[in-house]
């Protein structure tokens, strides 16, 4: 378990890795360790076609990949300029309903402070469709720093969007008026420009227009469309979406689009000192398979790199990534980072079964690999 939160610390570059690098460069070569990628035997194959032949086309952002039916979406998030968007299946009946313990909920909350009440300062009706609380951040919080949280029903699906605001209009921060002001009107335009571009996605719905997929829903937009009460002019985007084998439960994608993330260094270059720690500790199962530089349809500077470890289950398994734009950064270019895991259950998945193996075998596991990832790619039209 150690070995694998120090291998994440350098591959994730927005975690840090500052003394585990120091002592990485101390050790050098670990050429002895790549094994390559062995080639499959009859079984292996079929178990690897099984998977192929039921693919089905998966939109994630601004990105699609075809993704075996046996994988479950078990997690999905999406970020834009701050404000948290989430979809949810109901019916309009079940959504007044919710707006009206919701607001009771607000209402009747109680905050530490007398002079920090009411808790629920407001509530903004848009439409019949679109409301937004504008409340505390917290019961203990002072009452300066709000939380826009929006609620708009389209058809069978509710948005939410929640973002942060500062209201210091109140005469008891007027000194704080020399550092910060009040941004909750430009962020409820924020929040109301979001709401107003939202609308409902089937599971494998692939959209031809500009915009950002996640669970149940599109949110219309241009990577360089700016979002009114923004506070940057630029777009900020993180969308993140896990699958999870439904068998085989320690087998599981993850991937990350994420705008705001620029490195200087690239995945081949953090998984060179990787090696190099991980030979240091001693841990007997790992190996690489393979590294190096690959081609994705629309996405430059892609390099990936496979690996056999000694997971967080204590078990012999892989641990693949790919990353991508890692130099670039930015909306119509986001740092891009798909991780395959075998031999190891994912955040998600939280009553399972101890692990005595991993449920792929090398071959199995880079075979899935790569029909999975080489059919990543940038969708049309979604920038």
């Amino acid at each position: 378990m150690v070995l694998m939160k120090a291998l994440n610390r350098i591959i994730h570059p927005q975690k840090g890795w500052g003394l585990i690098a120091m002592t990485s460069l101390m050790i050098q070569g670990c050429g002895q360790w790549e094994h390559g990628v062995p080639e499959m035997n009859e079984q292996e194959r079929q178990t690897v076609e099984a998977y192929i032949k039921t693919q089905e086309p998966v939109c994630i952002g601004r990105f699609q990949v075809a993704m075996p039916q046996q994988f479950k979406r078990r997690y999905s998030t999406l970020t834009v300029n701050d404000a948290q968007i989430s979809a949810k299946h109901t019916t309009q009946q079940m959504f007044l309903r919710f707006i009206r313990e919701r607001r009771e909920e607000l209402a009747s909350t109680e905050t530490y402070r007398q002079k920090d009440r009411p808790y629920l300062k407001n509530l903004y009706h848009v439409d019949s469709d679109t409301v937004v609380f504008d409340h505390n951040e917290d019961d203990f919080t002072p009452d300066s720093s709000r939380i826009l949280e929006g609620y708009r029903l389209v058809n069978t699906t509710m948005f939410k969007v929640k973002l942060k605001a500062i209201d210091i209009d109140d005469d008891r921060y007027q000194d704080q008026r020399k550092f910060r002001k009040t941004n909750k009107a430009d962020r409820l335009k924020q929040v109301e420009h979001l709401l107003r571009n939202l609308s409902p996605r089937k599971p494998h719905e692939i959209p031809d227009t500009p915009g950002l997929c996640f669970d149940g829903g599109f949110l219309a937009g241009g990577a360089e469309e700016p979002i009114p009460g923004a506070a940057l002019s630029f777009r900020e985007e993180t969308v993140a979406m896990t699958f999870v084998d439904r068998h085989y439960r320690d087998v599981y994608v993850h991937f990350n689009a994420n705008s705001t993330i620029k490195t200087e260094d690239t995945l081949l270059d953090r998984m060179g000192r990787a090696e190099s720690i991980m030979q240091a500790k001693g841990d007997d199962h790992f190996a690489v398979l393979r590294k190096g530089k690959l081609e994705l349809q629309g996405i430059e500077q892609a390099e990936e790199w496979l690996g056999t470890v000694t997971t967080d289950e204590d078990v012999r398994g892989n641990h693949f990534i790919i990353e991508a734009n890692s130099q670039r950064g930015s909306a119509r270019e986001p740092r891009i980072s798909v991780t395959f895991m075998n031999g190891e259950y994912s955040l998600v998945e939280d009553d399972h079964p101890p692990l005595n193996q991993a449920s792929l075998t090398d071959a199995e596991a880079a075979g899935l690999w790569d029909a999975i990832t080489r059919s990543f790619r940038a969708r049309d039209n979604a920038f």
